[in-house]
């Protein structure tokens, strides 16, 4: 099978990144811009008044996905569920691993897809193509100066009459993510109207911008006027790789460094934020891979999840913020060697978690901070990758992150210490964070609810720390 794609005129630098293979069931032959992704006979104006359209899921809700053998449940969802196809007109779908021939039977024959996808730029170009039948186009993101290409996120925006179903998610677009590795998607159902222009909001503007640094086709971007987005209350977190020259002048917009932005917004807006004290807040993060953490590492995502200055913390504590709180406040989860081996799906499912064992037994590795944890499903592994900030004497209140993010560096960028308004990332990646939700224990048992609903977690909240004997679940 040839794709063919337009050459960029600059030559795409060398990558050492083995490619994973991409399964495509129909050949490329055009280049596309979209353009029949927008509706002709629209006839803009700008309306906010107009009535609601009933809508599944209106305030935003998060499910996991449904494992293979499980049992139906309003917590889980399979792809089919979230595409409904019957109802669908067009889609816009990005992901890291993509399988064409496992994809498509979700979809009717005659729906319009735009797919971003992660892909080699020492095999493949840059660039915009569309499959034989005019209804399939392919989009190669821009990796000019990265040493490690990665497009890592995760993103759906799908068309039906009335509304546009809005998802964010840790699952490829590959079987096994949605039927042997559990993942949360966040989903969030947004009035649309061809015919008119919406006043423009936070989160249109963050995910507007988050689509052009993924080189999405204008006409595709464009749509985003015609949703009426005032209900949504999650807040965009994306990654870009900041090395290139167009971010040079906003890295401050990804990464590490836009949590911080968000959550200092999140604390000027709420109150229980507002009088956040650092003794009294602890953050947990999971991800499928772990890269190379440090204790100075963990301390400046610390920071940023409490939208502080190290100096500020130290202020509220009354002594310096060292390395050794942030060891104690972040809580890193990440399955065992033994999780990896006994999991129920076998080498299937064990090769998706990652982490190297130089990582792990480096001199500077904050072993302290790892946790076991245990999912919801017994006998599986989560590839969801998710952040809980939990603040407050009983830890009931705080924000939670949903998305693409692994807890890596490549993820979440570094921040630059001499300009620590700048943070370096290697990966495309994106997420929503979850504003004021509540941690409680209802009969026994932890949940986490939002605006009044549950939100299910792939895993219990009790994490438990290591154990001597206890090592990560090494990739080969």
């Amino acid at each position: 099978m040839s794709i063919q794609l337009k050459q960029n005129d600059s030559d795409s630098d060398k990558s050492e990144l083995d490619r994973f293979d991409q399964l495509m069931s129909d050949d490329v032959i055009c280049i596309s811009d979209s353009s029949d992704f927008s509706d002709d006979d629209a006839q803009p104006s700008i309306c906010n008044d107009l009535p609601q359209p009933e809508l599944p899921f209106p305030d935003g809700t998060v499910k996991l996905t449904r494992m293979s053998g499980e049992n139906k449940s309003n917590d889980c969802v399979t792809l089919t569920d979230v595409v409904q196809p019957d109802k669908l007109r067009k889609a816009l779908l990005t992901t890291f691993v993509l399988d064409m021939e496992w994809l498509k039977p979700h979809f009717r024959a005659d729906t319009k897809l735009v797919i971003v996808q992660s892909y080699n730029p020492n095999v493949e170009p840059q660039g915009v193509l569309q499959s034989s039948d005019g209804l399939t186009t392919i989009v190669n993101p821009e990796f000019a100066g990265v040493k490690y290409p990665i497009m890592h996120s995760k993103i759906m925006l799908l068309f039906y009459d009335t509304y546009v179903r809005f998802v964010a998610s840790s699952a490829n677009l590959i079987e096994i993510d949605w039927t042997v590795m559990q993942n949360a998607v966040f989903i969030q159902d947004i009035r649309f109207d061809g015919s008119q222009i919406f006043e423009c909001t936070q989160f249109g503007s963050t995910l507007a911008q988050a689509l052009r640094d993924l080189s999405v086709p204008d006409p595709v971007v464009k749509q985003l006027d015609h949703m009426d987005m005032s209900r949504v209350r999650v807040h965009v977190v994306t990654s870009v790789p900041t090395s290139r020259a167009r971010t040079t002048y906003h890295a401050s917009a990804y990464g590490m460094a836009r949590l911080a932005q968000i959550t200092r917004q999140m604390r000027r807006e709420s109150a229980v934020l507002r009088e956040i004290n650092p003794a009294e807040t602890d953050v947990y993060c999971y991800g499928s891979s772990m890269g190379k953490l440090s204790s100075a590492y963990l301390r400046d995502f610390y920071c940023c999840t409490l939208g502080m200055t190290w100096g500020e913390i130290s202020r509220h504590t009354r002594h310096t913020f060292s390395s050794q709180d942030a060891e104690r406040c972040v809580k890193v989860g990440f399955h065992t060697n033994d999780q990896g081996n006994s999991n129920k799906f076998g080498p299937i499912s064990r090769m998706c978690i990652k982490c190297k064992m130089d990582m792990f037994t480096g001199t500077d590795f904050p072993s302290s901070s790892l946790h076991k944890i245990e999912p919801a499903v017994p006998r599986t592994l989560v590839h969801a990758k998710l952040v809980l900030m939990r603040t407050s004497a009983e830890r009931r209140h705080g924000w939670m992150y949903l998305g693409s993010h692994n807890f890596t560096p490549g993820a979440w960028g570094w921040l630059n210490r001499q300009q620590t308004s700048l943070t370096y990332v290697n990966n495309y990646e994106f997420g929503v964070v979850i504003p004021d939700v509540c941690y409680e224990t209802v009969f026994g048992r932890d949940s986490i609810t939002w605006r009044g609903a549950k939100i299910p977690l792939p895993f219990k909240l009790a994490w438990t720390r290591y154990k001597e004997t206890d090592v990560p679940c090494f990739s080969d």
